[in-house]
């Protein structure tokens, strides 16, 4: 009886130390995750990387972004003229909308052109 008394305590001590252990891994990544989620970083994740680059200002990086995402800008030059918000609400479900459907097509028209390839290269 006393073999497996000792056998428990040892198998607790183990399940104990472990948990232990899951606990500070959790509480670091926990640290990397709150790291990783500021207000910089998340910045830093949206806006588009160049590539090779390191004379750019922040200035060109803003204009080849509002160029890239033309939304952005209307939205913005809206609020600045002071249009109601429920105009602003349409306009991005109106862009949301649009931005759909051209990714749809772009989908299609990708299948419709692959499956084009695949028929001219078979050599039946």
């Amino acid at each position: 009886m006393s073999r497996r008394y000792s056998d428990m305590q040892a198998r607790k001590e183990l399940l104990l130390a472990r948990s232990s252990i899951e606990r500070m891994e959790l509480g670091a990544h926990l640290h990397q995750i709150r790291e990783a989620v500021t207000p910089g970083n998340m910045v830093k994740s949206v806006w588009p990387r160049l590539s090779g680059s390191g004379g750019v200002t922040t200035a060109m990086q803003a204009w080849r972004f509002l160029r890239r995402y033309p939304i952005v800008s209307s939205a913005a030059s809206m609020l600045l003229a002071r249009v109601r918000v429920r105009g602003i609400f349409r306009l991005l479900k109106l862009g949301g909308g649009a931005v759909a459907a051209y990714q749809a097509f772009k989908l299609w028209r990708a299948i419709k052109d692959d499956g084009k390839g695949r028929r001219d290269t078979d050599p039946r």
